[in-house]
């Protein structure tokens, strides 16, 4: 399936909405070795070698295009600074599969990978103790609804993605799966976006991707009255994405928050929906995020009107 949301005569250039809240662009590979450098320095045990042969291959396969290296590198180290900074205000506890956390604004993924091959990129909500990998299974979309990110079989599962989304992050949408149900769910923690004061304090989370350290700022949370929003829109076309946005704007479900400033998105954003189980009642309870920052510039597609 094609992924699309970027203008073709756009496409190739860093491009900025809503003042500067979104931007996104190229990168360069030069960058990677000059991060992996800085990733030393603060954590020796990293495997240099592993991960920048990682890195690299991501950064051929990236989605956007080239741009100047001394800046994608200056936005990463930004993008880790600030996540580091909001971070130290949290006594977050040690979540990943070996105990990681983003307390220190970086992610191993050389040695999750080598645990499981399935982790692509890394969630942290601040205020939540959301702090865990993302997966996607290449065998079947359920396979992380009853396993956890170590691949052993759990009653909670873990935080995945479905094959349809690619895990560049390219697409209009994408949707992070979790259970919210039991309180030792890995997404029991959103419904704290429920209370209209923690809303309006916890603007943002991040997404860490090997090359790339991805901002969002949380614009949306309620429950939403139907199933399976990865499928329901086509994505594929301007008009799908337009039809999922409407949706949100006229949702008035119980102890709904949005954010003002945000009423003017297009399918031009690229967006995030953390996605709980759905209920009894056939709701799920979602958090939703827009990309505001995009340090590595690699974020970038085309849309078909």
């Amino acid at each position: 399936m094609s992924r699309f949301c970027v203008s073709p005569e756009n496409k190739g250039k860093r491009q900025t909405e809503k003042g500067d809240r979104m931007t996104f662009g190229g990168g360069g590979s030069g960058m990677i070795k000059k991060e992996l450098q800085r990733m030393e320095k603060y954590k020796g045990k990293r495997r240099a070698a592993a991960c920048l042969a990682a890195l690299l291959v991501c950064g051929m396969a990236g989605c956007g295009t080239a741009e100047a290296e001394e800046d994608g590198q200056k936005n990463i180290e930004t993008a880790g600074y600030e996540a580091e900074a909001q971070e130290a205000e949290e006594n977050t506890e040690e979540t990943g599969i070996l105990g990681e956390s983003a307390s220190d604004g970086h992610i191993d993924f050389a040695m999750l990978q080598e645990k499981n091959p399935d982790v692509f990129a890394w969630l942290h909500v601040p205020g939540t103790g959301i702090d865990m990998p993302v997966l996607q299974s290449h065998v079947s979309d359920d396979f992380y609804i009853t396993h956890d990110a170590a691949g052993a079989e759990s009653s909670t599962g873990a935080v995945y993605t479905e094959m349809p989304n690619m895990m560049n992050m390219c697409d209009f949408n994408t949707v992070i799966h979790g259970d919210d149900l039991s309180e030792d769910s890995p997404f029991k923690a959103l419904h704290h976006f429920e209370d209209a004061d923690f809303f309006d304090r916890h603007l943002e989370f991040y997404l860490y991707l090997p090359d790339n350290v991805l901002t969002y700022e949380v614009f949306a949370a309620y429950y939403d009255d139907g199933s399976d929003i990865l499928r329901r829109y086509d994505y594929t076309t301007y008009a799908g994405c337009e039809e999922h946005l409407e949706d949100i704007y006229r949702t008035r479900s119980m102890n709904r928050n949005f954010r003002d400033g945000w009423e003017g998105l297009t399918p031009y954003h690229f967006l995030v929906t953390l996605d709980g189980k759905v209920r009894e009642d056939g709701t799920q309870y979602v958090v939703v995020g827009a990309l505001t920052k995009d340090a590595a510039g690699r974020i970038d597609r085309v849309i078909y009107e």
